[in-house]
């Protein structure tokens, strides 16, 4: 008798565990964004320190560069990362909003600067420019298992943001 009970909450877990994974359809996916093939190598631990910064990785991790190309109106969809993600803005404007900022105002990020995706952050980018936007994008503490660098997220309960 336990080992069906056993059973059938390990089932009803694995229900629940599906559901909880679906694509549920209130994600934003990206549109208008074209993304190079993801450059992807295993870096051994590191440790550096300077006086501006401090970088430390206890364990190898996989790490994945991309280039993005923002056509005008284009847009990443609201997502999170696993990990820190640095994005330099080599072509164009974007603008970056952030789901946590009740205001949702966004920061414009013009060619020559760049800025970092803190782990677990919910936005989107846009690029609200007339011409396209080109982004070269570093994603640490990729999941070396399944190589998940991004996760889709829905808009934001706040009427301030962008769809």
């Amino acid at each position: 008798m336990r080992r069906i009970t056993l059973l059938a909450v390990v089932g009803s877990l694995g229900i629940l565990a599906a559901l909880l994974t679906t694509d549920t359809g209130f994600a934003t996916p990206p549109s208008g964004v074209v993304g190079s093939p993801p450059q992807r190598a295993t870096m051994a631990p590191y440790h550096f320190d300077s006086p501006d910064f401090k970088i430390f990785q206890k364990n190898p991790e996989e790490v994945v560069m991309r280039q993005l190309a923002f056509a005008p109106g284009g847009s990443s969809g609201w997502h999170s990362h696993p990990g820190p993600v640095f994005v330099l803005v080599t072509q164009g404007t974007v603008t970056n909003y952030q789901a946590d900022d009740p205001s949702c105002a966004g920061a414009q990020i013009t060619a020559g600067q760049g800025f970092v995706e803190p782990p677990g952050a919910v936005h989107t980018v846009y690029n609200l420019g007339a011409a396209t936007a080109l982004l070269s994008v570093t994603f640490l503490n990729v999941d070396p298992a399944n190589g998940i660098f991004r996760f889709d997220a829905p808009r934001p309960d706040n009427p301030n943001c962008p769809a």
